[in-house]
């Protein structure tokens, strides 16, 4: 049988098309540095102890200096957070975030871990949070801060116009001290808010009673979709957040974190 004969051309173009039809998938490289943005949210993001930058943000700076990447993370009231990460200029995202709160941002799947959103009251209320209905007979005012994503079904009633007088909505920075204050001095009647975060101010002068759980729901990481390497690190995060190793890391941290106190 006679063998066929390619030219040096043909056989370079053959060449050429068989490794771009067979060449792996490639996706931008992540920079040595990324930025997020946070609020002040103790013990998650940040605490009154200079040594203790809070349990996510050690969890995932650990994770991101194991691939050499850097992390740096910006502090800012909540809705100016958001903001920013959406403009994506400076900011490349948030370090923890649902997607009730910036839903233009994309979001790793696996969770960063959970927070379980409790209902608060002065130490001798008798309202309990038990269904949907127990909120047709919250005492008021019920004190929230703007911008923050509670979960069904709070999130209907603070979005329903008919409830805007029942309600006390704090912004800015440090909102969830003020909170906690506005139930110590009986300027809010309920509140709603982490259970890590109450343990971590609570203290010997300061009670409050707990009044039922919302739910017990995870939060996420998110990036601004128009970076090229987004991809990229959510499908990093991703796989690092299931890790076995390092979800016995973000135990110790909360156990860490669980013994911090304000006065």
């Amino acid at each position: 049988m006679k063998k066929l004969a390619f030219s040096p051309t043909v056989t370079l173009c053959l060449v050429a098309l068989y490794s771009i039809a067979f060449a792996p998938l490639t996706w931008a490289t992540i920079p040595a540095k990324i930025t997020l943005a946070t609020t002040h949210w103790p013990p998650y993001t940040s605490s009154y102890q200079d040594d203790q930058p809070g349990i996510v943000y050690e969890y995932v700076t650990a994770i991101l200096a194991s691939h050499d990447i850097h992390l740096e993370v910006q502090r800012y009231p909540w809705l100016r957070a958001i903001k920013l990460a959406e403009e994506g200029h400076q900011i490349h995202g948030l370090l923890t975030a649902v997607q009730e709160e910036a839903p233009s941002l994309q979001f790793t799947q696996t969770p960063i871990m959970q927070y379980k959103v409790n209902f608060y009251t002065q130490s001798d209320a008798q309202w309990v949070y038990e269904n949907a209905d127990s909120l047709n007979n919250i005492p008021t005012p019920l004190s929230i801060i703007l911008g923050y994503g509670y979960g069904s079904p709070v999130d209907e009633f603070i979005n329903n116009p008919q409830n805007r007088s029942k309600l006390n909505i704090l912004s800015g920075d440090d909102a969830q001290t003020r909170l906690l204050k506005m139930l110590q001095y009986q300027r809010a009647a309920v509140i709603i808010e982490d259970e890590l975060v109450v343990n971590y101010y609570l203290n010997d002068t300061f009670k409050v009673r707990y009044a039922g759980t919302l739910s017990q729901s995870p939060f996420y990481l998110a990036l601004n979709p128009n970076l090229p390497w987004a991809n990229e690190l959510i499908t990093l995060l991703n796989k690092e957040f299931k890790s076995a190793e390092n979800l016995l890391y973000l135990q110790s941290l909360v156990q860490k974190y669980s013994q911090k106190t304000v006065n």
